[in-house]
């Protein structure tokens, strides 16, 4: 379980940072296992609430079979889930695509996933847009957040091509991203599941805390 933040002062941060990781590498882990559960080659064409929606529906089965293993257990996954907002009240508010939550007493560790569709010459502007990043970089997904996640549905070529594609966006939009100095589009070994995960890092003024995002690619052709 991961311990309530108000617990231990500063003393306790570095236990902190690594209860944060391995819950964000558990979420990813599902979404991993999940995605291994699709045929890839038949979301060719799907829209992404429609992959969202089954990769979403194989977490919940995974978690909740009685072969899940411990860690798995206290896990929820959520599709489409509103998010609270002062500024937005009803049907207004955001949803977030994926929200991964761990079950327990207190404050609960949350990680939100934008998901996009890679797979037309505009897609890139899309996942780094307004509707895209730019929700983690406003705040307006994550603000109580160290982590956040960008999934990218792959329907066309390959992974590492449109890694270099997201990759050359970025390094155009440095500043509209407010990505943190001396930081990049950098490859991270997150875990053994996934062949395709980078991480950035963003500095939100409007938040106080600056974010980090993994970016995760699944074969969807």
């Amino acid at each position: 379980m991961v311990p309530n933040d108000s617990f231990g002062g500063r003393s306790r941060e570095p236990i902190r940072r690594l209860y944060r990781l391995s819950f964000v590498k558990n979420s990813h882990r599902l979404l991993a296992l999940a995605h291994q559960r699709l045929d890839a080659s038949s979301l060719r064409s799907q829209q992404e609430p429609a992959i969202t929606g089954m990769l979403v529906d194989r977490v919940k089965a995974l978690v909740e079979s009685e072969h899940a293993p411990r860690w798995a257990r206290h896990m929820i996954a959520l599709d489409d889930p509103p998010q609270a907002s002062a500024e937005r009240l009803g049907r207004a508010r955001r949803r977030v695509d994926i929200e991964f939550c761990l079950v327990q007493r207190g404050p609960r560790p949350r990680l939100h996933f934008e998901a996009k569709r890679l797979y037309r010459s505009d897609s890139v502007r899309e996942y780094l847009g307004p509707e895209g990043l730019e929700l983690f970089v406003r705040g307006e997904y994550a603000a109580g957040q160290h982590a956040g996640g960008m999934l990218g549905y792959v329907q066309s070529d390959s992974p590492q091509q449109w890694s270099e594609r997201i990759m050359q966006g970025m390094a155009a939009a440095r500043e509209r991203l407010a990505i943190c100095e001396g930081t990049a589009f950098e490859v991270v070994a997150l875990i053994a599941e996934l062949d395709s995960v980078h991480l950035t890092c963003h500095d939100r003024q409007s938040v106080g805390r600056p974010i980090h995002i993994y970016h995760t690619l699944l074969r969807c052709c």
